[in-house]
């Protein structure tokens, strides 16, 4: 929020010096960001007063004018601009001025004629005021001779506020002053705000008809007829442009103008190109558009609060105007709109067209209700006043349920044990009365009546703030807090989640935070079929974009797009993981709250470890995920593991898998489907897994079994077979343990080869054997005997002894 102090001083009288007033309300509270000046008019730049004009002699397209420069000195200046005239008064650049975009001006000769100066526009001056075809006119009350900075008001300073959401009440010069006279104790002046009416009653051109009052609880309008469009006078044009408002034209900048001061927006139509005589609020019709001011056409939903007339849309309700009732040069009538839009409805609204305005930022963050009639009363006296205007008699007020100041106590002896300080009664009260809020006694406690214009104060604990804020920061003692230290420890499956993130970094993996929202289309990539529960997503009402419209029900979107991105990167050699909720309605639509269950994806992609002259590189597929899998349940001290070949649709149909946990199905890991990768544009193959890790943690044993170190020497043996394919590594495994009678310690799968010495479609297996007895040194008989029983046991699953 922007406030001009020379602004500010009309309502409430200042000595303060700008800086001071800024450290003030800053201690307060109100954040004063910077304190600015505005842009400084060019040096020898004067006010001038054209005493005659004449026709140039050699020219007839120019003039000569003769202008008063102050102090009797008259200077002849050669025109070529039109607007001007005797008795005006002008900016005159003298002979030494420097220009913006011209560089020094000297005096010179114009077709004969010496011209000793320049007659300035505004975008000559580098000032967005005035028109740029003419003289910028300064006001008739200026003396020759003055620095223009002096007679434009440039010698002032701007604050800059930095307000919380809270704080609507400051988004106004009003409201703002009313701040400054808390901490001054000055009094608020307000501006006139009663217009002069005719005999004519707006009552009998307009109807005012609301059909949602929960999304327009207040909405009136006044009709001024007679409007001249053109200009508005130079000290409003100043104003706005230091407010940080561009001016377009006296209507639309009275309305601007009034919202700086009330913060209260307003909203002019063009009165004769709204049909029917009636003014409607309700909701947007399906199949309904609407273009508006910004020239962009807008598909109108039933969510959205519009006004509308009785052939259609007009404007979104708090947000923007429609071009179809735009002001324009032929205006003639005017129709003020001055309401209270519902402030989720209008964020929701210019949210859905991303549309921010001024006047969606005040009604989202809530308007002063008592300040509607009076903002438009003094918008109307402006129309009259700047723009020559008639105000129809009566304002069209629909206020069904008016708004009733709201009542809070506090208790004063809570007040001092919250600040940890004592402030007296009394100075309690003078504090509140200082707010502009009423005080009455209800016992202990103080009733404090707040103003329509403070709509962040509801509860005890507000008016604590505003009494510490105004008593002074500063004035609070410091003091250390105290109280019993308590141990805190992370619950087990906390701790557990720790431990597995720590696993999968100890493996070169690196963690990924994705959102929560993702694309539908995002999850249609997977090529899920459509009886799958992932694809029954929720849906989010106030979605930020269509990227983040629904929840998860699955980590793989947020995988895969962060992979993606990386690849986007030239990042080719990539080891993720992520751990985060996924959302699983029970239902839909939703009516009562969805599963929320913890998951663990990972992906690889890539070479691993990155190429180097020391070392040979291996793709990051689907092993390196297998392996990092393996090592995580090992550090969890989950022991009963299999992986079960599996198919999925996003997978590639040879190499997916399922990871079962005693009997129960914790996940899947496998080689991304070819034609989903070239869905995500990925330059390489890529692999991935999501592991339920709420099933993980629930089968854990992540204490260590601590086991002696064995006293007696094991014995090794090889064994080579040629297996057919449907044969898996693992059931050979598992095979091997069981044969060799419990005088196996450990087997090991040292090579798979697959070639054509292998006949038909078969493969050989070759593991290492290990044999121990805890209690004594095996025989070499007792040895021979335990894998004889392994090559009988692996025979009968098909596979032949390889010789």
């Amino acid at each position: 929020m922007r406030i001009a102090y020379n602004w500010l001083k009309e309502y409430i009288e200042l000595e303060l010096p700008a800086e001071e007033l800024a450290d003030r309300l800053t201690l307060a509270g109100i954040e004063v960001e910077a304190v600015e000046r505005p842009a400084a008019a060019p040096a020898k730049v004067v006010v001038g007063e054209i005493i005659t004009l004449e026709e140039h002699p050699q020219n007839r397209r120019l003039l000569v004018a003769t202008v008063n420069a102050g102090g009797g000195a008259h200077r002849q200046v050669v025109c070529g601009a039109r607007n001007i005239a005797a008795g005006k008064k002008v900016p005159l650049a003298l002979p030494g001025a420097v220009l913006p975009g011209r560089g020094l001006l000297e005096a010179l000769e114009i077709e004969g004629v010496l011209s000793e100066g320049m007659l300035c526009s505004g975008e000559e001056l580098g000032l967005e005021i005035g028109s740029p075809e003419g003289v910028l006119l300064l006001d008739p009350a200026a003396l020759p001779g003055a620095a223009l900075g002096e007679a434009l008001e440039l010698d002032d300073r701007i604050l800059i506020l930095d307000l919380t959401p809270n704080r609507a009440d400051c988004l106004g010069l009003l409201g703002a002053a009313y701040e400054v006279a808390a901490l001054t104790g000055a009094a608020v002046k307000h501006p006139p705000a009663v217009p002069r009416e005719s005999s004519r009653d707006a009552a009998a051109l307009l109807r005012v008809n609301v059909q949602e009052p929960a999304l327009c609880s207040r909405y009136t309008a006044r009709v001024i007829e007679d409007i001249t469009v053109g200009e508005s006078p130079l000290w409003l044009q100043l104003r706005l442009l230091k407010s940080g408002m561009r001016p377009i034209n006296n209507v639309v900048d009275i309305t601007n103008y009034v919202m700086w001061e009330y913060g209260q927006p307003l909203h002019a139509f063009d009165f004769n190109l709204t049909r029917g005589g009636e003014i409607i609020v309700r909701r947007g019709r399906p199949g309904e558009v609407l273009v508006t001011l910004d020239g962009n056409e807008r598909a109108l939903a039933e969510e959205v609060l519009v006004i509308a007339d009785t052939a259609g849309a007009v404007a979104l309700g708090g947000v923007m105007g429609g071009e179809s009732t735009e002001i324009n040069p032929s205006t003639r009538a005017v129709l003020l709109e001055a309401a209270l839009f519902d402030p989720v409805s209008t964020r929701r609204t210019a949210g859905r067209y991303n549309i921010p305005s001024e006047a969606s930022k005040r009604f989202e963050r809530g308007v002063n209700p008592d300040w509607v009639a009076e903002a438009s009363g003094r918008a109307a006296l402006l129309f009259s006043e700047l723009a020559g205007g008639k105000v129809l008699r009566g304002l069209l007020d629909s206020n069904p349920a008016p708004s009733r100041p709201r009542r809070v106590s506090v208790r004063p002896h809570r007040i001092n044990e919250v600040l940890g300080v004592e402030i007296p009664r009394d100075e309690v009260r003078t504090i509140l009365k200082r707010l502009g809020f009423s005080t009455g006694e209800e016992g202990r406690r103080l009733a404090v009546t707040i103003p329509l214009r403070r709509n962040d104060i509801s509860l005890e604990e507000d008016l604590i703030e505003e009494v510490a804020r105004l008593y002074g920061y500063d004035k609070i003692p410091a003091t250390l807090p105290r109280g019993e230290l308590l141990e805190s420890r992370e619950e087990l499956p906390e701790r557990l989640q720790g431990l597995s993130r720590e696993t999968l970094i100890a493996c070169g993996f690196n963690e990924i935070i994705t959102y929560s929202f993702i694309s539908p289309r995002a999850l249609r990539t997977l090529q899920l079929p459509e009886e799958d529960r992932r694809l029954q997503a929720i849906s989010l009402h106030n979605r930020l974009s269509e990227e983040q419209s629904i929840m998860r029900t699955t980590l793989l979107p947020g995988l895969l797009k962060t992979m993606q991105d990386n690849f986007y990167h030239r990042e080719m050699d990539q080891l993720l993981f992520e751990i985060g909720a996924v959302y699983l309605p029970r239902r839909l639509p939703l009516a009562e709250l969805p599963r929320e269950k913890v998951r663990l994806s990972l992906g690889a992609t890539g070479q691993l470890p990155s190429p180097n002259w020391h070392t040979a590189s291996q793709p990051a597929g689907f092993f390196v995920v297998k392996g990092a899998v393996e090592a995580l349940l090992r550090r969890l001290g989950i022991a009963e593991a299999e992986y079960v070949p599996v198919e999925r649709p996003f997978l590639h149909p040879a190499r997916g898998a399922a990871v079962v946990i005693a009997g129960e199905e914790a996940g899947f890991l496998g080689e991304l489907r070819p034609q989903v990768a070239e869905i995500w544009d990925y330059p390489q193959p890529a692999a991935v897994a999501e592991l339920d890790l709420e099933l993980l943690l629930e089968k854990a044993r992540p204490v260590p079994h601590v086991a002696p170190l064995p006293r007696f020497p094991a014995g090794l043996r090889d064994i080579a077979v040629v297996a057919p394919r449907s044969l898996s590594a693992a059931e050979a495994q598992r095979s091997i343990y069981e044969a060799g009678g419990g005088l196996v310690e450990k087997v090991l799968l040292f090579d798979l080869y697959e070639g054509a010495q292998i006949p038909g479609d078969g493969r050989s297996l070759a593991f290492t054997v290990t044999y121990r007895h805890p209690d004594r040194t095996l025989t070499e008989s007792e040895i021979s005997a335990a894998h004889s029983r392994i090559e009988e046991a692996l025979a009968k699953l098909g596979a032949v002894l390889r010789r």
